[in-house]
This record gives structure tokens, sequence and C-alpha cells, in this order.
């Protein structure tokens, strides 16, 4: 027995191999010879003989064998094929052969990889019919056992199949014949499996192909079927991961996030069916919220998603077609149904939502008791969500067949989810009521994000990249906090451009909301954006030409579309476009030549609006806008100074000269002082940029008086005397030049104030009487009265009592000849009083000082002239003190001082302040003189009034005094008060005025005495 190893390879192209190498021969039939033996055992000798050479004569056909033998055994290198006897051959039983074929058939299901190809597959003897025709029985046999194996295993061990040994099988089967569908079918039911739909769809179009060509038929019901299951699951897979595709900058909406998460896990829990409503704006993240949660529900939930388009809401039925798509896909991978059948029932019964026509009306209860069925079953197979985006376009007819639908489905875990804009229809709106009763409707309303959030997501999106504090609040202000416009500029930002606020995509966005309006719609937003502070309605009504009715009724449509909001101003109705973008939008698509025809109009409008009133400052402020949009720039500066004057004479007129409505002059942030001197240097630059084209005309002239004027006035009552009165000086030169009266009168008056604050009695006398002379010339009678006054007011400084009540009374005669007179002047007939008051206190006529101080309290109680009622007040207190009457002083006092913390340069200050010092002393409570001291020399330089400085250094006499003699050992002090009584007393008493501060001289001249007593002693 040899102990070599021999191995024929059959299946496919055969080989032979002696201890595991091949071996080659030098003519086929010896491979013949051993291929036959090895098949059928022992054999014939003239049988082989004559199939390997049938064409030979009996004696050449044995010869042949012999030889073919002996080089068979030759080239093996021992006795492989033996003869038992003379009639027979066989391959040698001691000798170690195995060979593919041996294996393949004794266990052919596990060994159906050796299935190579077809037997002696590309093996060919010429002229030899007999062994061709052997081989070809042997290789239907072989072929046959293949398949037979195939189809056990793929039965056997359906469950546990190799997929690349299965597949490899199955496209054998295909190639062994290439017209049986079963195979087609076995391989696509593999690929279904196993999920790869693209070789299910790749295979069933082979066979498509090949039956269509070569026999013109089509595939099988059940193929087809398969087909059209695993497109429908590919189709309703692949548009849920287009959908849910999840956006790279989500950020927050944690809150939201929660609460969709806790109601689908709500569905499941309760196996029942309930709606969820996303509610909010455009661009405020509503859909990406929900793929962010629906990407996370997809182990739960199957989903089927519509979406709604305002284009489509007079086709009846459209959300429904969108969402009958998906739900079909769902019937077909669940083989609820087959793909005819479910095709058989839409044309059918619904033909309109395949598109077919339809002498019949669509029945909706039909369609919602079928949409019923179908949700019913496939949410047995797994929990369902319909998705609805936009379901405020929904048409009605497709809201009622949801109506019913959420009606009827109870049992079964389908969660609804719709997202919706602000504004909701009637009919959806009564749905929705409709699910709120049966407690079966949640709502979230997504907010914009605040200003912290909004730059947390701007910076999450831009990493690294460095953004300005200007930036941001300005993409604030403009994006309002709404993630869509916040991505939108965070690319801008990336792109490293400078901030636009319109992005193509943002005016894609907008341009859909302002789609589809009327001329007079178009008309008014076009009006409204060029607004850039709310309008009135009343306004809006007399530019477009329409009753009041007719723009509400437009603006109560634009607001249901969440276009515009409508809001109160006091007793005005007030209209503004919902974002802030929109407004933008509609304003840049604007042409030049019309932008400036509008602001033109609104100008003119508002000025008919104001009226002869010029202090409603903020209108004053629009105007002097519109007017600037326009191209009109001289009157924009009239409008401007307009609006600065009604702001400081508010804020820094002492007494003003009429009862006016100061109600309608708002409190602005002009009353910080670097605001106003901001303004004042922003209109300073606008008259010299038109100065050279403008300065001999006349209204531009008047116009750079008026600035002159109100910075002086300003720059006086604020304590900054050089420049006002260089300003002042001007306004009256320039006032006699251009024949100005009341310009001239106004410069003077401004020059006596500066000579009331700084005390400079020399020059006021020399501006009173001129002022006066003006007037009288000017025939003012306005002017006279008030020049009466501070006439009064100058002998009153000079200590001319009867000369001053003589002139403060004709004041007063003149201000109350009729009483719509005395209405108007209430606050300079008031004003007139308070200085009765103070020479009644110096005369010590305390009872008459009070009388005339509460009597020009009572003139200006209702009025909203703030500075000139709080120095009443203060005079009041000032002679209860005189009284002793401390408490009611104080009470007083404290109230004119909590007023006067909303004005920037409050009247009496000064005084108030000594006298709550005063006051405190009186209760030994010496705070409030501590205080005093330690702001001395802010409260002194303010103005540089001289009377403000005596008064403080009066009060710093008095507690040196106490502390000399012993009556104050108050700690605190002696630092504050380093100097000598003899040095607070000379400074009090060179600084008070000798006749209105008589009261203070004496007690200081009685505290000299007296300390000199003391020390003296």
């Amino acid at each position: 027995m040899t102990k070599n190893q021999f191995r024929l390879k059959l299946l496919g192209s055969p080989s032979v191999f002696l201890n595991q190498e091949e071996v080659f021969f030098p003519f086929a039939k010896i491979n013949a010879l051993l291929y036959y033996l090895h098949i059928n055992g022992a054999v014939n000798r003239e049988e082989i003989a004559g199939i390997l050479w049938e064409n030979k004569d009996n004696q050449t056909a044995k010869k042949n064998l012999r030889n073919t033998i002996y080089q068979a055994n030759k080239l093996l290198g021992g006795e492989w094929i033996v003869a038992p006897n003379r009639t027979v051959l066989s391959l040698n039983p001691e000798c170690a052969i195995e060979s593919d074929v041996e294996l393949f058939t004794d266990h052919p299901a596990e060994h159906l990889s050796l299935y190579q190809g077809d037997f002696l597959q590309g093996f060919y003897l010429k002229d030899s019919e007999a062994f061709d025709y052997w081989v070809s029985k042997m290789r239907t046999r072989y072929e046959q056992l293949y398949i037979q194996a195939c189809y056990q295993q793929l039965e056997t061990e359906k469950d546990q199949l190799d997929l690349e040994e299965a597949e490899r099988n199955l496209r054998r089967l295909i190639s062994i014949d290439e017209f049986d569908e079963k195979n087609y079918h076995l391989l696509m039911k593999l690929y279904q499996d196993n999920d790869r739909p693209g070789k299910v769809i790749e295979t069933y179009y082979k066979l498509v192909n090949i039956l269509d060509k070569e026999l013109g038929i089509s595939p099988t019901e059940p193929i087809q079927q398969l087909y059209h299951e695993v497109l429908a699951k590919d189709r309703s897979e692949r548009k849920t991961k287009r959908f849910l595709r999840n956006t790279d900058h989500f950020f927050g909406r944690v809150d939201e996030i929660k609460r969709l998460e806790s109601y689908f896990s709500k569905v499941i829990e309760a196996q029942e069916a309930r709606a969820l409503v996303l509610v909010g704006g455009t661009g405020i993240g509503k859909r990406t919220v929900t793929r962010q949660v629906l990407a996370n529900q997809t182990k739960y939930f199957q989903i089927v998603m519509a979406e709604c388009f305002k284009e489509e809401m007079k086709a009846e039925l459209q959300p429904w077609r969108g969402l009958l798509d998906g739900l079909g896909d769902l019937v077909i991978q669940h083989q609820i149904l087959s793909i005819s059948q479910w095709q058989v029932i839409l044309e059918s019964y619904f033909p309109i939502l395949t598109g077919g026509t339809s002498g019949l009306q669509l029945d909706a209860d039909k369609l919602a008791q079928f949409v019923v069925d179908i949700l019913q079953k496939i949410s047995k197979k797994k929990a369902l969500i319909i998705l609805i985006e936009d379901c405020h376009w929904m048409d009605k007819a497709s809201v009622a067949v949801l109506e019913q639908v959420m009606n009827h489905l109870t049992g079964y875990p389908v969660a609804f989810v719709l997202t919706k804009h602000l504004s909701t229809p009637s009919y959806l709106e009564h749905f929705f009521n409709h699910l709120l009763v049966r407690n079966k409707l949640g709502f979230i309303k997504l907010q914009p994000l605040n200003f912290k959030d909004s730059v947390a997501y701007l910076q999450a999106q831009t990493g690294q990249l460095a953004i300005s504090e200007a930036s941001l609040e300005d993409i604030y202000r403009v994006s309002q906090g709404i993630p869509f416009f916040l991505s939108e500029y965070a690319e801008q930002l990336l792109r490293g451009e400078k901030f636009h606020p319109l992005t193509p995509a943002i005016k894609a966005k907008l341009s859909l909301k302002l789609d589809y309006l009327s001329s007079q719609e178009e008309e008014l937003v076009d009006y409204l954006a060029c607004f850039r502070a709310p309008a009135s309605v009343s306004l809006l009504a007399r530019l477009l030409g329409l009753s009041m009715e007719e723009v509400v009724e437009i603006t109560e449509e634009f607001g249901q579309k969440q276009l515009l909001m409508e809001e109160e101003q006091g007793e005005d109705l007030v209209a503004r476009f919902s974002q802030e973008l929109l407004r933008i939008y509609a304003y840049e698509r604007l042409s030049l030549a019309k932008k400036r025809m509008l602001h033109h109009q609104i100008a003119q409008g508002m000025e008919d609006q104001l009226g002869d009133s010029l202090y409603h400052a903020q209108l004053l402020n629009e105007i002097a806008y519109h007017y600037k949009m326009s191209k009109q720039p001289i009157k924009s500066l009239e409008y401007e100074l307009h609006y600065l004057e009604a702001t400081l004479q508010f804020h820094h007129e002492l007494f003003p000269i009429y009862s006016r409505e100061f109600g309608f002059i708002e409190k602005t942030d002009d009353s910080n002082q670097s605001a106003v001197l901001d303004q004042f240097d922003r209109i300073r630059r606008e008259i010299e940029g038109l100065e050279r084209k403008h300065q001999n005309h006349k209204d531009f002239q008047l116009l750079v008086l008026r600035f002159l004027y109100l910075e002086g006035r300003y720059a006086i009552r604020t304590g900054n005397y050089q420049q006002g009165m260089d300003n002042i000086q001007q306004v009256i030169i320039s006032a006699k030049e251009l024949q100005q009266m009341d310009f001239l009168l106004e410069g003077y008056r401004q020059m006596i104030y500066y000579c009331i604050q700084t005390e400079n009695i020399p020059e006021m006398r020399y501006y009173t009487e001129l002022a006066l002379d003006a007037s009288v010339q000017a025939n003012n009678h306005e002017a006279i009265a008030i020049n009466l006054r501070l006439k009064g007011l100058y002998h009153l400084m000079i200590g001319d009592e009867e000369q001053s009540l003589h002139h403060l009374y004709q004041s007063i005669d003149c201000f109350s000849l009729t009483d719509s007179l005395r209405s108007k002047y209430s606050i300079q007939i008031a004003a007139a009083l308070d200085y009765l008051a103070e020479i009644e206190q110096i005369r010590g006529n305390f009872t008459a000082s009070l009388a005339h101080q509460k009597e020009a309290i009572k003139l200006t109680e209702n009025k909203t002239a703030e500075p000139s009622i709080f120095a009443f007040y203060i005079g009041l207190g000032m002679t209860y003190y005189q009284l002793k009457d401390y408490e009611q002083a104080e009470r007083i006092f404290l109230k004119a001082k909590t007023a006067l913390k909303s004005l920037s340069f409050p009247w009496k200050e000064t005084q108030l302040e000594v006298y709550l010092a005063l006051i405190g002393c009186e209760k030994r409570d010496y705070q409030p003189v501590l205080d005093l001291l330690r702001k001395k020399d802010s409260l002194i330089s303010r103005y540089g009034n001289p009377r403000d400085k005596g008064l403080i250094y009066y009060l710093m006499a008095v507690i040196k005094y106490r502390l000399l003699t012993g009556s104050l050992q108050e700690a605190g002090f002696e630092d504050l008060l380093d100097q000598d009584f003899d040095f607070y007393y000379e400074t009090a008493k060179s600084q008070l005025n000798p006749y209105r501060d008589r009261h203070q001289l004496k007690e200081l001249e009685n505290l000299r005495q007296g300390l000199s007593q003391v020390l003296n002693a």
C-alpha cells in the first residue's frame, strides 16, 4: 500500500493532485479514465475502451487503453489503476484516493461550498460522444443534488444562515437556471431578511429584464409583492432619515425636549392615541426640536409625516395624500395588504387622493374610518407617530378627517405631533378645543432665546471666533433671539462677512410671509416699514386715505397672520411688525424714490397730528427722523431742535412760561448730561455740514440762532457759565441783526438767569432793564409780565422790598387779567408768589409767607412741572423751620428730596440739604450734617452760586460753635471742621446775601458774640 495521497477535484474545473501537488498528464484521456473509474468504480475494459476511443476498432482501442493505464501509473508513481481480472479495471482500493464528489455526494448540505461549478466544467474529449453523454448525465445529477441541498439548507438553517454562503449558493442556482423565479424569490427574501433593500431592488430588476427580454412576461405576484414590501420599507426609512437629519447646531430647549419625550412615553405606557402641538413663530425652531426628539424615538415608533403648504390650502385633503403615501409604505412593509390591494382600495374609494377623477364627492367619513382601520393595524406591529408640520395651513376638510380619526382611534399607541405657527384658523381652533375638552391634547409654545442664551447659541456655532459685544447686541436686536436667524448670522460671522440683517435665506423666508397681499395691504406694509417706532393706527388711516374701521380690519387680519402686533400707547392705538427683521425686509424692498416719498408723507402726517403743540417730545423726534430720511435736512434740523427744546424744557427750566401739558413730554435718556451733550455735538456737526450750502438762507440762520440759544441756556442752567454766556451773547447779536425780538428777549432772560445763579447783581440790573424795555418796545405782554417778576427779584436781591413787592404784584396782575390767562400762566404767578413769600419770611411774617407758598403750590400741584413745584415745597419747608415746626418741615423736605432724584440739575438742592442737616442737629441726629460736609465741594461747585456756599459755611459755623462751646461732642467732626470759627463765619458772611439771608447773618453775629463771651469768661 502506498502512502501517497491522491485527490480529485471534479466539481468545477477538474484537477488531479498527488501529495497536494497538481499533476498534469500529456493527454486528456488519462484524466478521463481516472475520472470515469473514480465515479463508476470497477468497469469493463471493453466498455471504457469503447467510450474513450469510440471511433477506433476494438483492438486499437484496447491497445490505447493499456498504454493509457501505463502512462497514468508511471506518472503517478505507483499502481493506481489495477485490473482485478482480465475484463475489469478499477482504481487501486488500497490507495488513499479522495474527491470532492465523494464528500459532496455523501453529505451535500454540509458541503455545498465544494460545488464550484458543473461536473468536469470545461473538460472536453474530442470525438467522444459517449463520454460527453456520460458527463452530461453526471452533471445533471450533481446539479440537482446541489439544488436540493441548497433548498434544504435554506429551510433548515434559515435562522442561522451564513449570508455570504447563502447568497453565493442562490446566485449559483440562478446561474443554473436564470428563468427559475423561485431562486430569485429566495435571494430577494434573503436580502430582505438581512436588511439589504438595495440588493432586493437590484435582483428584482435583473429578473424583470431577463423575463421581459427573453419571455415577454413579468415576475410572479409573490415576487412583486416582496419587492414592493422592501421598496415601501426602504422608502419609509429613507424618508424618515432624511426628515430626521439632525442639525449640527442644536442648542438648548431642554425643557421642551423633556416634555416631548414624556409625551411619547405616556403614549406607549397608556397605549392611547393623543396629540401634541408645538407652537412658535417663523424660525423659532419647531422643526429642529421635533427632529431632535424624533431621531431618538425610531427604536420605539414608526414615523409617518406630512407637511402642509399655504399654496395647497385650496386643494382639499392634500395633507392626507402625503400621510397615505407614508401609511401605504407601512401597510405593504408589514404585509397588511399587497401593493395591488392597496392601490385598488385607494383608486376605487378615494380616487381624488390618487390623482384620479370622480364625479362623486369624497366620503370623508369613509376615509376617516379607513385611516382608523389602517392605523390600528399598523400600530399593533409597532407604535406610530403621525407628524403634521405647519398644520395652520391644513384645509378644513383635512382637519375634519383628522378630528374623526382622533375621535375613533382609542386603545392604540398612536402619537400625533403637529407644528403650528402662532396664528390659527377658526376651524383648527375648534378642533383643538374639542381635543382639550377630552384631555387628549397638549401644547408646547417655543419662546425666542433671551440675550444670554442667544450669545451662547452663537458661540456654540462659531467656536472660538471672537465676537464684539456691540455685534452681539446688534445681532440679538435684529434676530430677537430666533434660532433660525441666529444660525444665519453665525454662518455670516464664520465667513468673515460684515453683519447684514438680510441673508438670502432670511429674505426667502420673509418673502413668503408677505405674499398674496392686496394693494391696500401692500400699501400699509410699505408705510409701516418706514416707521422705526410703532405707528399710530389713526395716522396710518390718514396716510392710506381709509377709515379707522378699514385700517383696523387690515391690522387685525395681519395680526391673525402674526405679521403685525397692536399695542396701546396711552390713549393711542399703535401697530408694529411682529418681527424687526420683517420691518427691515419690507423697507429694503422699497425703491429709493418710494422711501423718500413715504417718509415725507409720514412727516407731514405727524405734523398734522402734532397741531400747534410742540411738547410731544417723541413725536417731534420722529418727525425729525422722517424728514431726514426724505432728504429734507433743514426740516429735519428744525424738528430736532423742537425735540431738544421740549426735553430740555422739561428737565432744565425752573419756571416754564406756560402751564403747558408737560404730560406729553417723555422722560427720555436725555436727562443724562452726557447724552444731552452728545445730542448737542451731533446737531452741531449737522449744522456744520449744512452751512456751506444754506448759510445765506434765513430759515437756516434762524435754526442756527435757535441752536445757540438752546445750547447757551443749557450751559447756564448746568453751571457752564463761560460757554453759556458766549452763546447767549451771540444770540443777542444775531437776534438784533435778524430782527428776531423773541430770541432777543430770550437772550436777555438767559443772561438774567445767569445773574440769579451767580448773584451777579450789577449785571442783573443791566439785563433786567434791557429786557423790560425791549418787552415794552415789542408790546409783548407775556415778556413784560415775566420781566416785571425778574425786576422784582432784582430789587429783592438788593434789599429794596417795596420796589420788589410792587413789581411782583404787577407781574401777577398782568397774568391774572382773565381766568384763562391765570390758568395758562399759573407757574409764573406761583413763581412771583414764592418771592412774595420770601419777602414775608425776611420780615418775619411767617403766616403770610405760608399763605403765599400754599397758594403757589395749589396753582401748580395739578401740573407736571416738577422743578417749579419742588422749589415751592422747599420754600414752604423753610418757613416751617423758621416757625420751629421741625417735624412738618422735615416731612416736606424729605418729600421734596425724594422727588428731586428724578432731576439732573435740581434747583435749591443745597438749601434743602442744609435745612435737613439743621433739623438733624435739633434732633441730635448729626449724620445728615456729616453727609453734607463730605459732599459740600460738589454742591458748591455745581452752580457756583455764592449763596449756596454761604449757606453751607453758615452750617459749618453753627456746628463749629457747638463744638467749641461743648454743646456738641459727636465724633467725626474734627477732621471735617479743622479751621477756626472765624474762618467759617467770614466765609459765610461774604457769600450770603445781606438782605435775603439776614436771619442767617444775624444768627452768625449772635454766635460770634456768644463765643467771645464764653472764651473771655
